[in-house]
């Protein structure tokens, strides 16, 4: 699932009604430094919040349909899991629970590796998000004395459950990872040229909910890898990038995160070749499944569904254009050779260099990216 990051940047103001909790006020260096409560979310991702007391019951609500959704998505992996990779009358049930270790080590067992570097990269960045968050609130009470320092579990909170603590004067929140700044999908630096982010921001992940719900559903779906590793990869990265780009045209909000994009766009390109062989209990499971994520999306505040269409129709349009009936295993190009010709127009040239810049700048020098100093 893509959502909004409801974080705060001083670069915007607040508009007017738009106030503080007051709970979360507390004086820093003569200036006010506050933690977002649910009804303080920032404008920029919100466009469409207001203070009322139904909306904030609204967003609690939210939080706990992202936990159902995401225990939903990961009870029904393993079943699926199961269902597509029985054969005859001897099925090996795939590992219960959360698709943590032993997850992996299930999909690299069954020769499924892309399924399970993404997921590994997914983790990994998400586990890099939640130490920079901390390292950068204690250099920031490094600079205070000690009876005005936050606590540690501030970090925790806002990595978790991605309510980041913003302090007046300070560019961007004092938990914010520097991967979400660099890397992140940034509406108005991504008009100033930094296109990496289209790609990136696929890789990155807003709270634990988030993850888990996007760890569930492409466990799900990696049964679909099998045979066809290159078409697996190339659809998830085209449609994570389309999700992205009909977010930055449609959407309302400024920075958005998450891997839905891409997943929606695998289930598209299934889709289309279920339905091209006639596969019509798979097509309308398959079908139920995509229709229950975007109503989610469409009920949950703070979720990008733009992004999720956009995927969904990138994969549809590159399984008609490149595939067989067969699906995946009977490309009519190869997948090589269909990402080169994507490149050859102008905008490819733009967004490979983009990209090979981005990743080298944010790697080498972290932060420079998310103050606007590359385009």
């Amino acid at each position: 699932m893509c959502t909004w990051e409801p974080c705060s940047r001083s670069s915007v103001m607040l508009p007017a009604g738009h106030r503080l909790h007051p709970a979360s006020r507390s004086a820093c260096n003569g200036a006010a430094s506050y933690r977002p409560s649910l009804q303080s979310l920032h404008p920029v991702f919100t466009a469409q919040v207001t203070s009322s007391p139904r909306h904030g019951k609204a967003l609690e609500a939210s939080f706990a349909w992202s936990i159902a959704g995401s225990l939903g998505a990961l009870g029904c992996s393993s079943r699926i899991f199961t269902r597509a990779q029985g054969s005859g009358g001897h099925r090996r049930r795939s590992l219960e629970g959360i698709p943590l270790l032993s997850q992996l080590r299930d999909l690299w067992r069954r020769k499924l590796f892309v399924s399970a570097a993404l997921a590994l990269l997914m983790g990994l960045l998400w586990v890099c998000q939640g130490v920079q968050g901390w390292q950068n609130l204690k250099a920031f009470n490094a600079t205070l004395p000690w009876y005005k320092r936050l606590p540690s579990s501030t970090a925790l909170e806002s990595w978790m459950l991605g309510t980041h603590v913003a302090v007046r004067g300070q560019r961007a929140p004092i938990t914010w990872s520097t991967l979400q700044g660099d890397f992140g999908m940034d509406a108005a630096l991504v008009a100033r040229g930094q296109l990496h982010r289209l790609l990136t921001a696929c890789f990155l992940h807003h709270n634990v909910f988030h993850i888990l719900f996007n760890l569930g559903f492409l466990y799900t779906l990696a049964p679909l890898e099998v045979g066809c590793r290159g078409a697996f990869l190339t659809t998830f990265l085209l449609a994570g990038i389309a999700g992205n780009w009909a977010f930055l045209q449609y959407g309302t909000a400024r920075y958005a995160v998450g891997a839905s994009g891409g997943l929606c766009g695998l289930m598209g390109f299934e889709l289309v070749s279920l339905l091209r062989n006639r596969r019509v209990r798979e097509f309308k499971a398959l079908l139920r499944s995509l229709f229950g994520m975007l109503v989610m999306g469409a009920i949950l505040p703070g979720v990008a569904n733009e992004a999720h269409l956009g995927g969904l129709l990138a994969g549809v349009l590159v399984s008609l254009a490149v595939s067989r009936r067969s699906g995946y295993r009977g490309a009519l190009l190869p997948w090589p050779v269909v990402v080169g010709l994507l490149l050859l127009p102008p905008f490819g040239r733009r967004f490979l260099s983009s990209l090979l810049q981005g990743l080298c700048v944010g790697i080498r020098r972290p932060g420079v990216l998310s103050r606007g100093l590359v385009s």
